[in-house]
């Protein structure tokens, strides 16, 4: 499936992103003749962070019904990251910015006060 709206998760302005593990072929003279995006990863070409495509998970929050989304905050660097999905009960995450490790409960916004975190004041 072709990407929708791909996004540095670290805003970086330039909006140019990697195609990793996307088949590219070329015809008998070597030039090129056409790519599989189906299976491509897309990473920032400036940064090296994972995209994020946001259309497909705006999809996949209506889809699911989601009305809030559970994310984490590096306590060293700040950017906020997605449980992993591969492991959501996982009690260690790494930042794939700045390679620091944490705790689950310390990027959890409601133990920082944050807004939408248990500490937030009711509407």
């Amino acid at each position: 499936m072709r990407p929708g709206h791909l996004a540095c998760p670290n805003n970086c302005p330039e909006g140019r992103f990697e195609a990793l593990n996307a088949p590219m072929f070329v015809d008998r003279s070597g030039r090129y003749s056409g790519h599989d995006s189906s299976r491509a990863t897309y990473v920032c070409a400036v940064c090296q962070s994972v995209a994020v495509d946001v259309a497909a998970a705006a999809r996949e929050m209506q889809r699911r019904g989601d009305e809030r989304v559970v994310t984490l905050t590096c306590p060293a660097c700040g950017m906020r990251l997605l449980p992993p999905e591969d492991d959501p009960l996982a009690s260690l995450i790494e930042c794939p910015a700045c390679e620091t490790r944490f705790g689950v409960e310390e990027g959890t916004a409601h133990l920082h006060g944050e807004p939408g975190g248990e500490d937030a004041a009711p509407h």
